[in-house]
């Protein structure tokens, strides 16, 4: 009767335990990866609808004609006229914090106005606001200003070393406006917007330079495919921003951006985002795509 396990045993025993820890490794790693995959497609859902949703809120109060794509170092186009692919989304926003203050509704009383002396009669008008900051612009002979967009980078609006003449320094004082732009405008309409600031939006592998950007990017993964927000710059007083060696403030929409886009299709504004993340130990990256009409 054997007392004891043969070498020969010993080593089989070994190479069974050791095949089957080895398929147990493989079984439990395509879980964790299988599951990592999950987890990270469900993450990049979420986060490129939280981002459209973001920018679909403050594109919404947009001035519709100042809508362009921007590439640095070479030019801007209308976003309703591109002719490439641009990789930076710029616009003039309206002043809709103080709208819904009431400091302004956007109406002169043209009865009462005097286009001689550009002295625009605006009843509601707040006169504690920051004239220095702002800028006067008409919505055109359509709301959306559809009929001058063709000129937003033809000196419309100042972008990018343009002049602008069709939007203008302004004094606000009691009950008026009075434009004190050395370009006067052609007409004057009933309803206007004022704008204190432009957006951009765009990812770090597109722009010029972020070190002048007050942001602490080593906190970033990885800044070329970090989408960012630019604001608080303003074109009509010659101004770019931050990233394209001018001024303002930038905050992070996501990171993982590997690609964003805009375009103009009947009146409205279709972002498209794609999002990608790498899984350890797996080959292939978590790949999402996602787009949002903004009317």
């Amino acid at each position: 009767m054997k007392s004891a396990f043969t070498l020969i045993e010993m080593i089989f025993v070994i190479i069974i335990a050791a095949v089957l820890s080895l398929g147990s490794f493989k079984a439990m790693h395509a879980l964790f990866v299988r599951s990592a995959k999950a987890k990270a497609l469900s993450d990049l859902t979420l986060r490129s609808q939280l981002v459209l949703d973001q920018l679909n809120s403050i594109l919404y109060h947009r001035i519709s004609n100042s809508v362009i794509g921007y590439t640095p170092g070479d030019t801007c186009e209308p976003i309703t006229d591109l002719t490439v692919s641009r990789p930076i989304l710029e616009w003039l926003a309206t002043m809709d914090d103080e709208l819904l203050q009431r400091r302004y509704d956007g109406f002169i009383d043209m009865g009462d106005s005097n286009q001689s002396s550009a002295t625009l009669a605006a009843p509601t008008i707040d006169a504690t606001l920051n004239n220095t900051q702002i800028n006067l612009i008409f919505s055109g002979s359509l709301d959306d200003g559809s009929d001058e967009s063709f000129s937003a980078c033809h000196g419309a609006f100042g972008w990018h070393g343009n002049s602008s003449h069709l939007s203008y320094d302004i004094s606000i004082n009691h009950n008026s406006i009075t434009i004190t732009d050395a370009v006067q405008p052609q007409f004057i309409y009933e309803k206007y917007y004022l704008s204190n600031t432009a957006y951009a939006v765009a990812r770090g592998a597109d722009v010029s330079d972020l070190t002048q950007c007050a942001y602490d990017t080593s906190t970033l993964k990885d800044v070329s495919n970090t989408l960012f927000l630019f604001y608080n710059y303003r074109p009509f007083k010659g101004e770019t921003f931050c990233a394209d060696g001018g001024v303002g403030d930038v905050v992070v929409l996501a990171e993982d951006v590997s690609a964003f886009r805009a375009e103009s299709v009947n009146d409205a504004i279709i972002l498209s985002i794609d999002m990608n993340r790498s899984i350890r130990g797996s080959q292939h990256a978590v790949h999402i795509t996602k787009q949002k009409a903004v009317l």
